[in-house]
């Protein structure tokens, strides 16, 4: 039973060794490598030219070779969108570092460089067209950069139908360079280039691509350990993608073997390219001759058959050319078919967002109008209610005026009655000094009389008598007289002056 632990111990603590190293190897960094791996890899599969501009340039071994044409297809990446995926065993490189130019005399050649990229194109759009094409040595992708400014040649730029731009096989879909001119003045630079992680990334946007393709499928990048051809399993692209160191001296690293740059050099690269692209067909050529002269032997080289034999090569050789004419034009054709259905698609996409847009304009004049008249009606309803408000506003100014009015007219009222009242107070104190003043001088005169009557005798009694009965009928003729004012002022309500 001891051993039994112990052995089951020994068995987990191997297991969590294992676990514990499995991470930390999956974390190592990628390996690095130098412009000399560059030499190395890809001399098996071109020559190496000493450029007298831009140093050692490749220049690849293959018939009719494109850069990201020849040989490969574009897939949407999750981290850097759209990526190129050659078809090559050595296109981990050119294609994703560098830079690729077109000389006169040699071809297409590869510039090396030290940064990674999905692709180093350029795009253009328009026309019911993509187009891609190599970006140059020189170009300095930096913050102030703008595709605007840089023109790339027209034989650059390789252009497709949008639809067939996810297509495995998209150069058999690309239009010829002769038309290159005409869909370049009628499409414009994609010029929505960003940095992902400090890589160069460029493109027309998925969702404008979904329109014309359907679903984009999305792939994850995976980094190999290994140079060699770019491999797609499943949803994932597995690709060589190592750190190039830069070197100060850069003259010390070098090809094995390199051919020195001049015309007459160039014209050996042309001559080679020609031997290249025909040696399909002198394959097919020896390998009829060699059978024709195996004829020949066989019948004690009989000259009237080897002219036969050679005459059915000459008509071979120009059905070849008649198959090769008739297939150029066959795909000719088919390009122009091709052309054709996405004019009538064009068409019919083109009269089918007509019809939206008049769908959309007379829907956008209809509710415009909606609107206008439902500001109409708020405006009225805005103005019946100020008018309201005026009114009432209106009829609030009068209502107070009138008690404003009411007020002053019981003010004056009350004043009136007040210098009323302070009048006859004044008129009774008067009427009352008066009769005072009257029996004060009745009882004088009575006093007066009583001792004039005593002095003077009966006659001066009458006298006294008729000058009192005077005084009396005056004062009441006085007396008469203001009761008489006094009414007249108490009735006029104001009108006259008081004393």
């Amino acid at each position: 039973m001891k051993r039994i632990l112990k052995i089951s111990g020994m068995a987990f603590l191997v297991m969590l060794f294992c676990a514990m190293r499995t991470p930390a190897s999956a974390q190592e960094p990628m390996p690095s490598v130098t412009y000399q791996t560059f030499y190395d890899d890809l001399s098996p599969y071109g020559d190496w030219i000493d450029y007298p501009q831009y140093g050692y340039v490749w220049h690849p071994r293959v018939a009719d070779f494109r850069p990201y044409s020849t040989d490969g297809h574009w897939v949407w990446t999750d981290e850097y969108q759209w990526m190129w995926v050659s078809d090559y065993n050595w296109g981990w490189a050119p294609f994703h570092y560098g830079r690729w130019l077109y000389d006169d005399f040699v071809g297409w050649v590869w510039v090396p460089g030290y940064e990674w990229s999905p692709a180093w194109v350029e795009w253009r759009t328009g026309g019911d067209y993509y187009g891609w094409a190599p970006l140059g040595p020189g170009v300095n992708i930096s913050m102030n950069f703008s595709f605007g400014r840089y023109s790339p040649p027209y034989d650059y730029w390789s252009f497709v139908p949008r639809n067939y731009i996810l297509s495995p096989r998209v150069y058999d879909y690309c239009v010829p360079r002769s038309r290159n001119t005409v869909i370049i003045n009628n499409t414009t630079i994609i010029n929505n280039y960003n940095k992902t992680n400090n890589v160069f990334v460029t493109g027309p946007d998925r969702l404008e691509v979904e329109r014309y393709t359907g679903r984009v499928n999305a792939f994850q990048l995976r980094e190999s350990r290994n140079p060699g051809r770019t491999e797609i399993r499943r949803n994932t692209v597995n690709v060589f993608r190592p750190q190039v160191q830069q070197n100060n001296d850069e003259r010390r690293l070098a090809p094995r073997n390199f051919e020195r740059y001049d015309r007459q050099n160039g014209n050996v690269f042309q001559q080679r390219n020609q031997e290249i692209v025909n040696n399909d067909r002198r394959n097919d050529i020896d390998r009829r001759a060699n059978q024709n002269s195996n004829g020949i032997e066989q019948r004690n080289n009989d000259n009237s058959d080897m002219v036969r034999r050679q005459a059915q090569m000459k008509r071979l050789q120009d059905i070849q050319r008649q198959q090769q004419q008739q297939q150029i034009e066959q795909r000719n054709n088919q390009f122009d078919r091709r052309d054709q259905e996405v004019n009538r698609q064009n068409e019919l996409r083109r009269q089918q967002e007509q019809r939206n847009i008049q769908q959309q304009q007379q829907q956008n004049r209809n509710a415009f109008e909606q609107r206008q008249n439902e500001m109409r009606q708020q405006q009225e309803i805005q103005r019946q209610q100020q008018e309201q408000r005026s009114f009432g506003q209106r009829q609030n100014e009068m209502r107070q005026q009138q008690q404003d009015a009411q007020r002053q007219q019981q003010q004056e009222q009350r004043n009136f009655d007040r210098r009323q009242n302070e009048m006859k107070q004044y008129e009774n104190q008067r009427m009352q000094q008066m009769r005072q003043q009257q029996q004060q001088q009745q009882t004088d005169q009575r006093r007066q009389w009583n001792a004039e009557k005593q002095n003077n005798g009966s006659e001066r009694r009458q006298q006294f008598d008729q000058s009192n009965q005077q005084k009396q009928n005056s004062f009441q003729q006085r007396q008469s007289r203001n009761d008489g004012q006094g009414n007249g002022n108490g009735n006029g309500r104001g009108h006259g002056k008081h004393d």
